[in-house]
């Protein structure tokens, strides 16, 4: 039966648990790339960064994932830009089971790297800024406020452009999670936070809303499979490289 998805229903996701069983935190982080790798929500963010990098004529990036969990899309988007440019990545989680999880996929001399970081507390946040700054399936774990606050600290932290990648709050979207996460994962955990992200989620009008109250009014968002959405939010265009770094 297909909940009431009118409003958010906000509650915490097992994935979020501090008591959570480190096997059954890393089970689920690997159901979590096999539904990435079928969504793939890194090709849409690769393809904004690239087009916005050569309008600018920009040849080396630097890259902030917030929320990055096992790693999966933003060593995906760095194989992506690596093509075209000098391509470094930083990534964020608050969980070190998801930040040990993800060093492990990458080697030593590749040009990312992943650390433990909450962007809701202030000590947490480097005073470093990024060209580009960008967080998947993270916004729907927060309240309205909080939210904004998120928001507010990616601006902050970018130097040309913010992007946010999330779910879409509608019955196929929660029918494509219900489905998906229990045929590409054995993960109970998976099962119960892949259709609760639904339920959490922001409709594209009520994230538009969102990013006008953080300050990121000349926004756009435009939905791509499965029932996603990709907000972009680009500093000044005409600004030179020289600017921006």
């Amino acid at each position: 039966m297909i909940p009431d998805l009118l409003n958010r229903n906000l509650v915490p996701e097992w994935m979020d648990s501090p008591d959570l069983d480190e096997r059954e935190h890393r089970r689920a982080l690997a159901g979590l790339r096999r539904v990435n790798r079928i969504c793939n929500p890194a090709v849409p963010i690769a393809s904004s960064i690239r087009k916005m990098a050569q309008r600018r004529g920009m040849k080396e990036l630097s890259i902030l994932d917030v929320g990055c969990g096992s790693g999966d899309i933003a060593i995906r988007i760095q194989r992506d830009l690596n093509r075209d440019f000098v391509c470094h990545i930083t990534g964020w989680d608050m969980s070190p089971v998801a930040i040990e999880t993800a060093n492990e996929r990458v080697d030593s001399n590749s040009r990312i790297r992943f650390q433990r970081a909450n962007i809701l507390e202030p000590n947490s946040q480097a005073r470093e800024t990024y060209d580009f700054v960008y967080c998947s399936l993270f916004m729907h774990h927060f309240d309205w406020d909080e939210s904004i606050g998120v928001l507010s600290h990616l601006k902050q932290l970018s130097r040309v452009s913010v992007l946010v990648d999330d779910l879409c709050r509608s019955k196929l979207g929660w029918i494509a999670a219900k489905l998906g996460c229990w045929v590409l994962s054995r993960s109970p955990i998976v099962h119960f936070d892949g259709p609760q992200s639904v339920r959490a989620a922001y409709t594209t009008s009520e994230f538009q809303q969102l990013a006008v109250h953080a300050g990121l009014s000349n926004g756009t968002i435009r939905k791509h499979w499965p029932e996603r959405f990709l907000f972009l939010c680009e500093a000044n265009p005409w600004m030179t490289t020289s600017q921006t770094t």
